[in-house]
């Protein structure tokens, strides 16, 4: 389906021609363009300013091929039966790092024949520091993994558990500048006995006892309450019966923190290991590495469960420890309290093996597809587009377009210029697809998207141009405008509302096809293979984000995919 309108807005028979580039700014930034009055154009010379109305008929579902999600910073983990798009699941794979020196500056009594010596400041660079002439014991008492998230940084269906299986890697991962997809194949990578495993759901840690079951379970129509105002979801008589509850106070202001962890014990085989590991290994992340391979963390979801994703933070910052794994040791000892008595004690110790930047991290994405979603189908009236490595959107400039290299550059005999001011795109959301289980509340949507095309190598990257300007070369985005500070949007996909005929607001992604690269194309490089260059459309930041959004497509006869394009036509007598 191809249509289109041309409205004449204005014609002048004035101004000199200097003041097209001066009336093109001015129009690209309203809506009805400025008024002018005068005889400045010589008789016979005109400026019309017209809009092209249109739509972009050729929009397709596809499915995204094997995607990069190296150097993530966060983890995603979980299954998740969308009942639009179909089945994702989602997990991790990182190896770790040592963080700071292992280091315990101790006091000990050393017990040499039949002497008692007492020492002062010994320093040990290492777990296991029971040493004959000395009187202390060093024991392990756990090994934990630590994943911690954000209270509300999940999609899905919080209260559905997913067992979560933590293995080791067999193989090391290599190196950070090495390049690693969402289809990494596993197989054969890892131990298949798991160190440790459990069944979660997002902010599974909150007790039973302060949990309102009518408001627990409608927590989705609040999504900010377990941040701002947890006090809403319990019952207070049930919260003052549990004083004692280690999780939050009776005036709501206990452990209500922004981040949560699910702390998982391993095992006693890699505890040993750990607990065991030599000076050297100890000494440096390479080393460490090499002892010691890292983790896949993966989840299975259980059947007749809709399930859920997690976001989990990867990342430590020097403020923070992300996720971790974390040994806990104890030391039993001897010291000389004040009157040279000896006497034992115990002394607790932490340390954490953080992830950070260098260390191997990346997500591995499977999708299957539900039926709606009908790939590279022309004629298809709904566009699903879906983060991590799910469908886009793709689309191709209509024709319309693509044919105005013949007026900006006329040929022939013709006196006859074309000057684009603006080209806007509007994509509207479907707001209907989700008509049970909270609806768009409850499934929350990207709040802006963006476009993409393929690079030389086949790469889907950010969609660049360059200029050549006083023999300079300047690079610029394709797609959007410099918002300021008089709230004027970007132009890169974020969300407008507009209202319809009958008055409802009408929820829209808008685009604007920056009319300087237009315009520099069609005059200096013939078009620049616009006719055959194809546009992906999806989520910002696709690798970490979940969230999805029904669109309707350029075909949809309701509610069609709209570009709207201001131009110039100016016809010269010379």
């Amino acid at each position: 389906m191809k249509k289109y309108s041309l409205k004449n807005i204005f014609f002048y028979t004035a101004g000199q021609l200097f003041l097209i580039g001066l009336l093109s700014l001015s129009y690209a930034c309203k809506d009805e363009p400025a008024r002018m009055t005068g005889d400045v154009l010589p008789d016979g010379e005109m400026i019309n300013g017209l809009i092209y109305e249109g739509y972009m008929p050729d929009t397709r579902n596809t499915m995204r091929e094997s995607i990069l999600t190296s150097d993530a910073t966060y983890g995603i983990i979980g299954a998740f039966d969308d009942p639009e798009f179909g089945q994702t699941k989602a997990d991790f794979l990182s190896d770790f790092s040592i963080g700071a020196k292992v280091q315990f500056f101790v006091d000990v009594v050393k017990v040499v024949g039949n002497d008692t010596i007492y020492g002062k400041d010994y320093e040990f660079n290492k777990f296991n520091n029971n040493v004959d002439t000395i009187a202390d014991v060093w024991k392990v008492d756990s090994l934990v993994l630590n994943l911690q998230y954000l209270f509300n940084n999940w999609y899905g269906d919080m209260l559905s558990k997913q067992n979560v299986k933590i293995y080791e890697l067999t193989t090391a991962l290599g190196s950070t500048s090495q390049d690693y997809f969402n289809d990494y194949d596993v197989n054969g990578k890892y131990n298949p006995i798991p160190l440790a495993e459990k069944m979660v759901h997002p902010n599974c840690e909150i007790p039973d006892t302060l949990r309102n079951a009518a408001n627990w379970a409608d927590l989705w129509r609040y999504p900010d309450s377990l941040l701002n105002a947890p006090q809403y979801l319990w019952d207070n008589v049930k919260v003052n019966a549990a004083k004692d509850s280690s999780w939050l106070s009776s005036d709501f202001k206990g452990n209500t923190s922004q981040t949560k962890v699910w702390s998982f014990k391993l095992n006693q085989d890699i505890t040993e290991r750990f607990f065991n590991f030599d000076e050297g290994t100890l000494r440096s992340t390479a080393a460490l590495k090499g002892a010691f391979s890292g983790l896949y963390v993966t989840a299975d979801l259980p059947s007749g469960t809709d399930g859920s994703l997690t976001k989990i933070n990867l990342l430590s910052s020097p403020n923070a420890v992300a996720t971790n794994i974390m040994i806990h040791l104890s030391r039993k000892h001897k010291y000389k309290n004040k009157v040279n008595e000896i006497r034992d004690t115990t002394s607790l110790y932490a340390y954490a093996f953080p992830v950070n930047v260098e260390n191997v991290r990346f997500n591995r994405y499977k999708h299957i597809p539900s039926s709606s979603i009908k790939k590279d189908d022309p004629t298809t009236d709904r566009l699903y587009i879906q983060g991590m490595a799910g469908s886009y959107a793709s689309m191709q400039l209509p024709e319309e377009i693509i044919n105005w290299r013949d007026s900006i550059v006329p040929k022939g005999n013709s006196k006859e210029f074309h000057l684009v001011s603006n080209i806007d795109l509007f994509m509207e959301i479907d707001t209907t697809h989700y008509p049970v289980r909270g609806g768009m509340s409850r499934y929350p949507i990207p709040q802006q998207l963006t476009v993409k095309w393929k690079n030389e190598k086949g790469e889907i990257v950010d969609p660049i141009y360059s200029i050549v300007v006083n023999g300079k070369s300047i690079t610029a985005p394709v797609f959007g405008s410099n918002a300021d500070s008089k709230g004027r949007r970007s132009g890169i996909g974020e969300i407008v509302i507009q209202k319809s005929d009958e008055g409802r607001p009408v929820y829209l992604y808008h685009f604007i096809l920056r009319a300087d690269y237009f315009n520099y194309i069609m005059r200096n490089q013939d078009g620049g293979g616009l006719d055959e260059k194809e546009f992906y459309i999806g989520p910002t930041t696709p690798t970490s984000n979940f969230q999805r959004v029904i669109l309707y497509s350029g075909t949809n006869k309701e509610h069609p995919f709209k570009v709207k394009m201001k131009y110039f036509k100016y016809r010269s007598i010379r």
